[in-house]
């Protein structure tokens, strides 16, 4: 679920938590008196800690009280002056009512005294406003801050620090209704007059860009929000001891920014690691430990981990209601969020009882803005799929009347309502013979900010929107307007996979005048600047304190990278936007014998594409999502335990063949000849499994023998077939021209493992030193991978190859060879994934291992180096383990098909699992033998399947866990 849809309340303004009055008077504390018991009692109330003694500063302020009433000479000011201190005390304790009531009667009390006491009348009426903020009666707040503001105005000039504080609280409140321009002005002008008249390094500095950045994150400003928040976190570990709990809230505050532009994995272990700090020192029922558990839940919510999420979101609400009480604002908050889980496990019963508990608490605090309509919305889309058009509508309507009054006209949610609007109608069977121009309007607007220079930006971005680009695909759906799907499935799979091949087809757009160079300059600069902050991020996350001087280090180069990116000139005239390209074009594109196949899950039953030459067909999926991962899950584990699971019990011809019949709908099937080429575009689960696998009809006989897997209706008997990156690849490499047959190859290095060892963790990989050669030369040697690459090597001959085998197949060798000349591009050897290490988050290739690791040449190419690559191949084949265990959810498992298609290849060979080097070899030069003679090369791939398939001489060659791990994405 998309960032913007969950609040992130860990960035509340850390500096207007607490009212006033604590440790603001100038002592001594009521002169007048001078009674020494009463005396006595001030002094110790005054010296216990109120946030970390509540309870005991509220008995000890009371007794103070109490001896001061006995006192007949007291000036009234002074009992005021106490009155304060009280109610501190209280409202620390959590008796937030009882509190407000103490500060109003104090704030009358120097009303009363005359101009004198002005100072005092704007520290209680300060308290005063900031209780009614806690208690969400935010328009009783804002009315009393302004007073605030016009008696600070006669008592200091407009450069003073009480009038930042002015600017500063007015701008909570206004940030706390929703009024998000208005509150980042009044924040910046705070800001501006800290930093000019506070010494560099005060802490009040950074913690007001703190705050700042939480208005700038609900105001969908990102990048601008984790920079504050990053330099105010750093400002602060300079200036103030290891361990103050403001350098946690800006780390919090840092993550939080992340969290909202959909960086999630970067977000989750800093979070983690502050969660930790907090619990430790603050305790389990702090709120601050409250804000880190909802923060952290929207992490894992937006990976797709709901289950883990939920608890974690309802553990922060029970913080809040037990400090605040069942009507507390940021409880209720922190309650939408578990209704977002409840809602996604198809909990409605949940989910609409949390909506409309919360929807009370913001009735009865008067509490409107961004939060209120998100609550109205998520009751809207709940009653729609409960066939209750009508109250759906009536929720929506009252969420888009207050958009109209707190949000800009461009806002994001002001285009998702405007979608949700027509979704209602498509859900609930509401006839309608168009996609409204309105809908339309909204989807390309929402698809408009995908900017494919900074490729990382775009793919979060994305991934925040995914829900209105499904609901529009519903209403598509709805209209049978084959036209508007087509644009709006082309959004719903803006992956990171995708995005790569965009960003190559993009410089291809650029031209050759140079402004190609500058694009690829500029989207490198990003990704580098990307890949900098992950690891400075990593650092920071570590659970061991990680090397000051590596900090530093990491900070130095994030720096660097940022500069670097600066000082590059922009394409200025290249429309850097992703390109949607038209039904008509890719059909146009295709040959009489290619057909597409695109499918994507929707809240309204998923929407399935049939594209050919003559015309499109649309329908709806025949299975759902959690149908299909129940069936993806079986068939995946039948897979990978290979021939051998066979042994004791058949395969499992019944998932294989409902993951078929759940897109290969009769409609979508009536289009398609036997024979006939396909291209498939996949979503959700269907991204894990490959296609070749799945079975056109049902197959009752036991499938424990070689003879009945060989004679089952697998889908790659009939059809040969491709996976697509993007719908828009078949049109961008139609008329590049074709390039002379080259081949460069790496393969068989220099492994000293056992040849049956278990595969390695790349963590395993990474450590520094010695260590890491070892553990890279304990894999085990791959032999069939030299027979592979010689055999290719003979096919395209002496003069159109470049092998490099065993000691010369080395990481250096990758980089310097003048890989854009390969035609065909061979990588031989294990495929890595990210192991346990904290550090390690990235996909490699492993080559053999050097004499002495350097940063140029450590062994392991991995997907970020991958990137920085110049290509130009046809075809990029990954003849390894695991080069495409893509999951549709999170970003690293398919990694490194991503870097190659960043890196211009525009086809690849990749697998889902562990292979079998003798079978690698096989199909992929049986593959490479067809295409050199004319076949397609999805038409050339199948044939070479089938040959393994068939062949009796090939151990277990019958398995679809041998032949069916590989999968061809591209043309």
């Amino acid at each position: 679920m998309a960032c913007n849809h969950l609040r992130i309340w860990a960035l509340s303004l850390a500096l207007l938590a607490a009212p006033h009055g604590l440790a603001q008077e100038t002592p001594p504390l009521a002169p007048s008196i001078t009674e020494p018991d009463a005396r006595a009692l001030i002094e110790a109330a005054e010296a216990i800690d109120m946030e970390q003694d509540p309870a005991g500063a509220r008995a000890a302020w009371e007794a103070a009280y109490d001896t001061a009433l006995t006192l007949g000479d007291v000036d009234a000011t002074d009992r005021a002056a106490i009155i304060n201190q009280l109610g501190s005390a209280i409202f620390y304790a959590g008796g937030r009512e009882e509190a407000l009531g103490l500060f109003r009667e104090a704030a009358d009390i120097f009303a009363e005294a005359g101009p004198d006491h002005a100072e005092a009348l704007e520290q209680s009426l300060g308290n005063v406003a900031s209780i009614l903020a806690t208690l969400g009666r935010l328009a009783e707040a804002e009315q009393v801050q302004r007073e605030v503001m016009d008696i600070r105005r006669t008592l200091y000039p407009e450069m003073h620090v009480q009038i930042a504080r002015s600017y500063f609280e007015l701008g909570s409140v206004l940030n706390a209704r929703g009024e998000l321009d208005e509150a980042a002005s009044l924040v910046e002008r705070s800001l501006d007059i800290r930093r000019e008249v506070l010494e560099a390094g005060h802490p009040h500095i950074a913690m007001t860009q703190v705050s700042l950045a939480a208005i700038l994150t609900r105001a969908y400003r990102y990048a601008e929000a984790a920079e504050l928040s990053r330099d105010a976190a750093e400002q602060l570990e300079a200036n103030l001891p290891p361990g103050h709990p403001f350098i946690s809230f800006a780390r919090s505050s840092y993550a939080g920014a992340l969290n909202a532009w959909g960086r999630y994995e970067a977000a989750e272990p800093l979070l983690r690691r502050i969660l930790d700090e907090r619990r430790a020192s603050l305790g389990e029922t702090h709120p601050q430990v409250a804000d880190t558990l909802n923060n952290l839940g929207v992490a894992l919510y937006a990976q797709g981990r709901e289950a883990e999420a939920r608890p974690l979101f309802l553990a922060a609400r029970d913080i809040y209601r037990t400090a605040a009480g069942a009507t507390s604002v940021e409880a209720a908050r922190m309650q939408m969020n578990a209704a977002d889980a409840a809602m996604a496990a198809g909990d409605y019963d949940t989910a609409r009882a949390e909506w409309l508990d919360t929807l009370s608490v913001f009735e009865e605090t008067g509490t409107a803005g961004p939060d209120r309509i998100r609550v109205l919305a998520e009751l809207a889309a709940l009653e729609a799929l409960s066939g209750n058009a009508p109250a759906g509508r009536q929720r929506l309507g009252e969420a888009r009347a207050l958009a109209v009054s707190y949000l800009p006209e461009s806002h994001a949610r002001r285009h998702e309502l405007t979608i949700d609007d027509v979704w209602i109608d498509a859900v609930t069977g509401n006839a309608m013979r168009a996609v409204p121009h309105a809908v339309d309007d909204a989807v390309m607007a929402l698809a408009a900010e995908l900017d494919l220079v900074d490729v990382d930006a775009a793919r979060d971005m994305a991934r925040s929107r995914q829900r209105a680009f499904r609901r529009a695909l519903d209403i598509a759906m709805a209209a049978t307007d084959r036209e508007a799907a087509f644009r709006y499935m082309q959004l719903v799979h803006t992956t990171g996979l995708a995005l790569a091949a965009e960003a190559t087809a993009l410089r291809g757009r650029a031209g050759e005048d140079g402004t190609a160079s500058q694009v690829r300059e500029r989207q490198d600069g990003w990704r580098a600047l990307r890949r900098a902050e992950d690891n400075y991020i990593s650092l920071l996350a570590a659970s061991d304190a990680a090397d000051p001087s590596e900090i530093a280090d990491a900070r130095l180069a994030y720096e660097s990278a940022r500069e670097e990116l600066a000082a590059m000139a922009g394409a200025s005239d290249t429309q850097t936007g992703t390109a949607l390209v038209s039904l008509d074009a890719v059909r146009g594109a295709l040959q009489p014998d290619e057909t597409v196949i695109a499918f994507a899950f929707t809240e309204g039953g998923g929407v399935a594409l049939r594209i050919g030459p003559d015309g499109a067909e649309i329908d709806r999926l025949a299975i759902s999502r959690d149908e299909a991962q129940s069936a993806v899950t079986r068939l995946r584990a039948a897979l990978e335990a290979g021939p051998s699971a066979s042994l004791s019990r058949a395969f499992p011809a019944a998932p294989a063949h409902q993951l078929h019949e759940g897109v290969f709908t009769p409609r979508v099937r009536a289009g398609i000849e036997a024979g006939s080429r396909l291209f498939i575009l996949a979503d959700g689960p269907y991204r894990s499994i490959p296609f070749e696998v799945l079975l056109t009809t049902e197959y009752t006989a036991p499938m424990h023998s070689d003879e009945a897997l060989r004679g089952a209706p697998w889908l790659i008997r009939d059809h040969g077939l491709a996976t697509l990156a993007s719908l828009s690849s078949l049109t961008t490499h139609e008329n590049a021209p074709s390039r002379p047959p080259f081949l460069i190859g790496f393969g068989a290095p220099v492994f000293e493992g056992e040849p049956d060892a278990a595969p390695m963790a790349l963590a395993a990989l990474l450590r520094s030193g010695t260590e890491g050669l070892r553990a890279l030369s304990a894999l085990p040697p791959l032999p069939g991978t030299r027979a592979e690459l010689e055999e290719l090597a003979l096919l395209f001959g002496p003069e159109r190859s470049d092998v490099r085998l065993g000691m010369w197949a080395t990481e250096a060798a990758v980089k310097t060879a003048e890989l854009d000349q390969a035609s065909v591009l061979v990588f031989a050897t294990h495929g890595l994934l990210p192991g346990a290490l904290e550090t390690v988050s990235e996909p490699a290739l492993a080559f053999t291992p050097p004499a002495e690791p350097g940063p140029f040449d450590d062994g392991l190419l991995t997907a970020s180096e991958i990137a920085q690559l110049q290509l130009q191949a046809d075809w990029v084949v990954l003849s390894a383990c695991n080069t495409f265990a893509a999951d549709g959810i999170s970003r690293a498992p398919d990694r490194l098909a991503q870097a190659f298609l960043y890196a211009g290849a525009r086809s690849l060979l990749v697998s889902h699992w562990a292979v079998r080097d003798d079978v690698a070899a096989i199909i992929t030069a049986e593959t490479a033998r067809r295409t050199l003679a004319g076949e397609s090369r999805a038409e050339a791939f199948r044939n070479a399947v089938l040959g393994v398939m068939d062949d009796p001489a090939i151990p277990g060659g019958a398995h679809p866990g041998i032949w069916g791990p590989f999968a061809l994405i591209g043309q």
